[in-house]
């Protein structure tokens, strides 16, 4: 009978604690879609050819992402919040008084952001990598920024530039990001009719600010004057080259392992998507961290501290973690440490921390 009671009373503190969470990631969603809203107005509201409709629908575009990257602080606020209740009520009381430990508490309801870690993964992800893609297009098209770009696939890089001749398409196999230089670089300058007008072969391009330099060049199959490089105008810096538009939220995760290859086959950097794949998957073990962090400073040594100082330890170590995390990351984007330690350290010590603090809790 008293199992029963147990198993009952855990599902009812289950489902409280993923509706608080619930309920505030839908707040943190609602409060940062309007200021993104509000935003945009702000910064279009001259602009005569983007209505309000355009940046309306584009603020919806982006909220899967927005979700994706409030989760962590939904679950932080919905859990402080639900296990404030349970101690203002005694309720969590009643798991103890039946003999069920803190440690068992803890492994039941991690349930929760192991699901939404889950959920996170396999669900959100995909919505995010698709609706990243929409917004991409539609932000661009909105403020003009499609004169160039790159696009990386498995036949190599296509890159698309403006010159004084008109729109050009360079496909290439190889991109030297550091001497901003393509290997086998095909021309194809455009015409108004979005036909390739003239076809320009060389063995290397090479680009400095503004200007293409291609070596052994043929047009139209024909050779140009070797004693000479052909040089062609760019609306392009060496900058730009180095930096791929393809961003790595609009991958999948499921995506990134094939992409990753094909970066790295045509010498493009790949650390970004490497830290941003290791990220997504150990988010579920952040979320876990932060619900043991939470429940170790409002159930253990800290609780008869008031409510107000217990949200405030919970936030800052919260924020902490955030600081860390957003350290390591940068270090691991720029490969002064091990992608994988980069991305898995700042979790896997929120985590220990949490779950030191109730072994504490047990042994007090």
């Amino acid at each position: 009978m008293n199992l029963y009671k147990n198993q009952a009373l855990l599902n009812y503190f289950l489902l409280k604690l993923t509706n608080s969470i619930l309920a505030s990631w839908a707040v943190l969603i609602s409060i940062i879609s309007v200021l993104d809203l509000s935003d945009l107005y702000n910064k279009t509201r001259l602009k005569e050819s983007i209505s309000f409709n355009d940046i309306f629908f584009l603020t919806i575009e982006n909220i899967p992402i927005r979700a994706d990257d409030l989760l962590f602080y939904a679950i932080l606020f919905g859990t402080v919040i639900c296990f404030l209740e349970l101690k203002k009520s005694q309720e969590f009381l009643i798991l103890r008084v039946n003999g069920i430990s803190f440690w068992k508490s803890f492994v039941m309801i991690s349930i929760v952001p192991l699901l939404f870690g889950i959920f996170s993964i396999f669900i959100l992800n995909p919505i995010v990598s698709f609706s990243q893609k929409i917004y991409s297009i539609h932000h661009d098209k909105l403020f003009e920024k499609g004169i160039y770009s790159i696009s990386i696939s498995n036949q190599g890089l296509w890159l698309r530039d403006r010159s004084n001749l008109g729109e050009i398409l360079i496909k290439g196999s190889y991109l030297d990001t550091e001497k901003t230089m393509i290997k086998n670089p095909v021309f194809f300058l455009i015409n108004s009719d979005t036909l390739p007008a003239k076809r320009i072969d060389a063995d290397w391009a090479f680009l400095d600010n503004y200007k293409w330099t291609l070596e052994n060049a043929k047009v139209n199959g024909r050779n140009f004057n070797t004693s000479k490089a052909l040089n062609i105008k760019s609306v392009l810096t060496k900058d730009d080259l180095r930096f791929t538009s393809n961003n790595p939220h609009s991958l999948s995760l499921f995506e990134i392992p094939r992409f990753i290859k094909i970066l790295e086959a045509t010498g493009i950097p790949s650390s970004g998507y490497k830290v941003y794949f290791h990220k997504i998957l150990s988010q579920p073990l952040s979320y876990i961290g932060i619900i043991a962090l939470a429940g170790a400073l409002i159930f253990g040594k800290f609780s008869r501290l008031p409510s107000a100082r217990t949200i405030t330890f919970t936030i800052i170590g919260s924020f902490v973690y955030f600081f860390v995390h957003k350290l390591f990351i940068a270090l691991g984007s720029s490969e002064q440490m091990p992608i994988i330690l980069a991305t898995w350290i700042p979790s896997v010590l929120l985590l220990g921390l949490g779950l030191l603090l109730i072994v504490l809790i047990e042994e007090s």
